[in-house]
């Protein structure tokens, strides 16, 4: 200890009353600078506990403003010199405790942060690096870019690493351009604030070298209020290169300017990798050229190896855990669940006695829990619960929890009790923090329905409180979803290496699944080519015991996939073909009215874009269009700054310092997290009929644009629960469904007072949009604002029910019917219209986003987006009953039908629900037919409807992006779906005809796509970049598009613009 930052002149201090005998003060260091860091360094005679070191702490801090960072020796005689130091602070009111961690790491680390400029500089520092200690590679930080595993394990593998340390070791000293130049660049002046970087004479990269006291993600006046990573970024776009480098100090930093690159991204100014070379072990240098070098980020360089090294590990990681969810989490929820709900509805109830019903509340109570989990282990890992910022919080995490399971499965000691709880007691209370906020654990207010115990928020939710599962329940379950046996043995999940979309992932896969009690003792053989559930036979082994629950997908497979989820180069295709040419229009609005000097009007039409998905799931592609909106609109911002606009973003960013106190100075908030967290609440939209997608959406995208010391947004409004078909979609829309019998005129008055009563309800809805939730009571007048709204709109939504009902065939309107509010509001609350409406759920798009459907010449989406359900609206008995008979679908057929007449025989419960599935389908087909007269001929599918429903939602000179079957742009049942797209796109081509279709003008696969099958693209004869159709044809060869689709099945992928009748350039008005 006595050579510790030997060459600083150390201050003796004493202890005050209250410091812990057991620490005995030593020497103090001081940061010379205004309210500097303290380094107060003690002595123990053994390691200290955690609650000494915060006392301790807290009294050498006395509630100050400075900040102090307590490093204790004691004697460690395994270590090198003998002594390791423990560590505590900077900040906040339980600072986390670093223990046995080496003294020289601690002391590049104080020494590091005692150089810096400021105190604020020296907090944010040590906020970043501390949480790193448990590292192997100090120095580093990664943020979602690559996988940390790769970057650990595998790149000191690599085959130039040892030259790569040699050539790195000699730049560790230099800073800023001379440290750019000796990584290889050329420097080329860009702007006065920034530079382009050359390799051979190519441009590769956008620099910034901030100074020393300029943070890269706080706004700058040398940056004209935007951050330096949001400038270097912009230009990155403009200048059409790949790559964004940035230095300060001795930190050097990397980001990706394309969108959706990084394993674990956020938004592009959010996903980076990052070395401070003063904290960097010269044995650890290679890091710097394999990463930063001009050679590395170069077409096939190093850095592109290891990204792509990641994306497999990352995919790997994934696999796994969705193998242990399916196989081991959900089984083991659900035979607990199931087991508990039986004996609350009967004493003594066995499996084979719960009902249908009992297991379809089981599995929604099944999907609660799973999705709590993973969502606190994916916000502790990601930063967005205080694990590594709060000790308290710390001390009960999850991480915490997933460390004491890993260690006990690799000392082979993990036994759990079946009669204790504490396992679930103690996740229950992390539920509990999340949901309505612990002031100790530094949690806020989750305020979100996924987390809530109110039956009148969520039923299933106050089912769960009721519960209390053992150890022996509950404890493989948790096992399997926090604990990883990767290749590096076994360990907590790295969910830092896995995005948000992967929730999607599991879902999907989930949705496609049920809870069954078997009728059969079960195994696992091959059918087909997959695992299939089928009847044990005398030597099997059985997989499920007859009578026991078990957990199957729909088709009697046993797998870990969804067979319909969208592959990212789908989702990425699609963002590039509507979402970029409707951003497009949307940019070009703001330039005309910027140049026009109308500052107002850019002001109000910033956040005017609009963006849905109404089959959205888990928010899948809704997550990716977030990311693709910012960066167009962060782009365009940073070289346009709109006062208004950053004001707004001021005021947030000033309202979350403030809530976060003294954590405050070690975040720096950027800009483009910012614009993320405010397109989140004014431009993207969802419905989904399932009740727990609607809570995993809002969660995928509260995850997504979380911003440390705001609450979560008001996403109510957003994103809806119902059935996207079956309600009205247009005021003209409601009027025709309501048309008396016999009247074949356009109900053009009727029309006209929908409309008025839609603009009375603007003043509500124009209070909402002004609400940013910038802190809880902005939230809770957002809610306000959308009751008001949604009482606002009561009488058209009798109307619009009114409208559904005469659809579903459940009323008729006769020519002398009165249309006066009264009327129709008796007849909406008659029985048979209410029944229609309970059971249909149906979403009126007018009164649900009144602002998206009232904007004048502008009416709808902007961009629709989506995968929708494929399924035709049939109930076909075989294949309903093999869901409740595992293998009963590859037996003879009358071998099948005997099964199946024996099961409805033996369990009336079953063939009552199909009866009843039936009826709803035949309902469904009638008002499908109804709603979309247009849906042409064949079986009722519901991809028909989606498409329709698209196309119908789509304001004019808007654009779809939708994942279709080919049958779809072939298929004489959707000929004229087919009609109405290409006669608009050839109305504006120049083109039209009685039967118009497209041509083909361009069959080369769009750049990168690597499609197996054929593109079609119609283009504008007025010379514009993009396509107004394009319809890319996808075999799904070695279930390249689909997993467990037939690989002979082919995919459109269809992307197209909606005509606009006034025929504006660029359909922008």
């Amino acid at each position: 200890m006595d050579d510790f930052l030997i060459d600083r002149d150390p201050q003796t201090w004493s202890a005050l009353s209250g410091h812990p005998a057991s620490l005995v003060p030593s020497h103090l260091f001081v940061q010379p600078a205004p309210g500097g860091l303290e380094i107060a360094v003690v002595t123990a005679t053994r390691k200290p506990t955690v609650g000494d070191l915060r006392t301790a702490w807290a009294t050498r801090r006395q509630r100050r403003a400075t900040p102090v960072l307590l490093i204790a020796f004691y004697p460690s005689p395994e270590a090198p010199g003998g002594e390791r130091v423990a560590l505590c602070g900077p900040v906040g009111e339980q600072p986390v405790v670093h223990l046995d961690v080496e003294t020289s790491q601690a002391e590049r680390l104080a020494e590091v942060a005692l150089r810096e400029p400021s105190h604020h500089a020296a907090t944010r520092l040590l906020l970043a690096a501390l949480p790193e200690l448990d590292s192997p590679i100090a120095g580093l930080r990664n943020s979602g870019l690559l996988a940390t595993q790769e970057l650990t394990a595998g790149v000191p593998m690599r085959a130039d690493w040892a030259s790569a340390r040699t050539a790195s070791g000699r730049l560790l000293a230099h800073r800023g351009r001379r440290l750019i130049e000796g990584l290889g660049y050329g420097i080329a002046t860009l702007a006065t604030n920034a530079s382009v970087l050359t390799v051979a004479g190519r441009r590769e990269a956008i620099a910034v070298f901030c100074d020393d006291g300029e943070p890269f993600e706080a706004p700058s006046d040398r940056f004209d209020g935007m951050s330096p990573v949001s400038r270097a970024l912009a230009l990155a776009d403009r200048e059409n290169v790949d790559w964004v480098l940035l230095t300060r100090a001795s930190e050097i930093r990397l980001y990706s300017a394309r969108p959706g690159v990084g394993v674990g991204r956020k938004g592009r100014a959010e996903t980076f990798v990052e070395l401070n070379l003063s904290l960097l072990a010269s044995e650890q240098a290679g890091y710097l050229s394999l990463l930063f070098a001009a050679e590395a980020v170069s077409a096939g360089g190093s850095l592109h190896d290891i990204l792509s090294d990641s994306e497999r590990f990352a995919a790997d990681l994934a696999e796994r855990l969705r193998k242990r969810v399916y196989f081991e989490t959900v089984p083991a929820l659900a035979r607990a669940v199931s087991r508990r709900l039986g004996e609350g509805q009967r004493a003594g109830a066995t499996d084979a006695e719960i009902g249908e019903g009992e297991l379809d509340n089981a599995y929604e109570q099944v999907m609660v829990i799973l999705f709590r989990l993973l969502f606190v282990a994916y916000a502790e890992d990601k930063d967005l619960l205080p694990y590594r910022s709060n000790g308290r919080y710390a001390d009960h995490s999850l991480t915490r929890l997933a460390q004491r399971l890993a260690e006990a499965e690799r000392s082979a000691a993990v036994s759990f009790d079946d009669r204790a709880t504490d396992l679930w007691d103690d996740v229950r209370a992390l539920w509990d923090a999340v949901n309505g906020g612990n002031d100790d654990w530094g949690v806020p207010a989750y305020n979100g329905g996924l987390f809530s115990d109110d039956p009148a928020v969520s039923p299933t939710g106050a089912a769960i409180a009721a519960l209390r599962l053992t150890n022996a329940e509950f404890g493989p379950a948790l096992a399997a979803a926090l604990v990883d046996d990767g290749p590096q043995g076994l360990g907590p999940v790295d969910f830092r290496s896995l995005s948000v979309r992967e929730f999607g992932t599991i879902y999907e896969g989930l949705l496609e699944s049920k809870l069954s009690v078997a009728a059969d003792d079960l195994t696992v053989k091959q059918v087909r080519g997959a695992d299939q559930y089928v009847p044990a036979g005398p030597d099997d082994e059985v997989e499920v015991a007859a009578g026991a629950v078990y957990f199957g997908h729909r088709s009697g497979a046993r797998k870990a996939t969804g067979s319909y989820f969208t592959k990212p180069f789908a989702v990425e295709h699609l963002l590039d073909h509507a979402l970029e040419p409707a951003l497009d229009d949307h940019l070009a609005r703001l330039d005309v009215l910027r140049d026009a000097d109308d500052d107002a009007g850019v002001a109000s039409a910033f956040f005017d874009f609009r963006c849905a998905d109404i089959a959205m799931g888990s928010a899948h592609f809704l997550v990716a269009a977030v990311d693709r909106i910012e960066a167009r609109l962060s782009a365009w911002l940073s070289l346009h700054p709109v006062p208004a606009v950053t004001a707004e973003l001021s005021r947030l960013r000033d309202t979350a310092m403030d809530s976060l106190g003294d954590l405050s100075d070690g975040v720096e908030i950027e800009t483009g997290s910012l614009l993320r967290r405010q397109i989140a609440r004014h431009c993207v939209y969802g419905v989904d009929k399932n009740r727990v997608a609607v809570e995993l959406a809002r969660l995928a995208i509260w995850v997504h644009t979380f911003v440390p010391g705001l609450p979560l947004s008001f996403l109510d409004h957003n994103f809806v629960h119902g059935d996207s078909l079956t309600g009205v979609a247009s005021a003209d829309d409601a009027a025709l469904a309501v048309r008396p019998i016999g009247d074949t005129s356009q109900p053009s008055l009727f029309v006209h007072q929908l409309e008025n009563m839609l603009d009375a309800v603007a003043g509500p809805l124009e209070r909402l949009a002004r609400l940013n939730d910038a802190d809880k009571a902005e939230v809770a007048a957002a809610r306000e604002a959308h009751a008001a709204a949604r009482a606002a709109v009561r009488t058209i939504d009798e109307v619009f029910d009114v409208a559904t009902a005469v659809r579903a065939g459940m009323i008729e309107i006769q020519r002398d019917f009165d249309f006066a509010p009264d009327t129709i509001a008796a007849l909406a609350h008659e029985q048979r219209v209410r029944d229609a409406i309970e059971h249909l759920q149906p979403v009126h798009y007018p009164t649900t986003w009144p602002e998206v459907f009232s904007r004048d010449t502008r009416s709808g989406f902007d961009c629709l987006l989506g995968n929708p359900p494929w399924e035709k609206v049939v109930v076909d008995r075989e294949v309903w009953y093999g869901m409740h008979l595992p293998g009963v679908r590859s037996l003879p057929v009358a071998r099948r039908r005997e099964r199946i007449d024996n099961l409805e025989a033996h369990r009336p419960d079953l063939a009552e629900e199909f009866e009843r599935e039936r009826e709803r389908a035949e309902f469904l087909k009638l008002i499908l037919r109804a709603a979309f007269p247009r849906l042409g001929t064949g079986q009722t599918d519901l991809y028909k409807a989606f498409a329709w429903a698209n196309l119908n939602l789509c304001r004019p000179g808007g654009m779809l992006g939708v994942v279709l079957p080919r049958t779809a742009v072939s298929d004489a049942g959707m000929a004229n779906w087919r009609r109405e797209i290409v006669h608009a796109t050839a109305a504006l081509s120049g083109g039209g005809g009685a039967n118009p279709s497209p041509r083909r003008l361009d069959a080369h696969q769009p750049q990168g796509l690597g499609v197996r099958g054929s593109a079609q693209f119609l283009h504008s004869r007025a010379g514009h970049s993009r396509s107004l159709l394009t319809v890319v044809s996808c075999l799904n060869s070695r279930q390249w598009t689909f997993d467990d689709v037939d690989g002979r099945y082919t995919i459109a992928i269809v992307a197209a613009h909606k005509h606009n009748p006034r025929s504006e350039p660029r359909g922008w008005l």
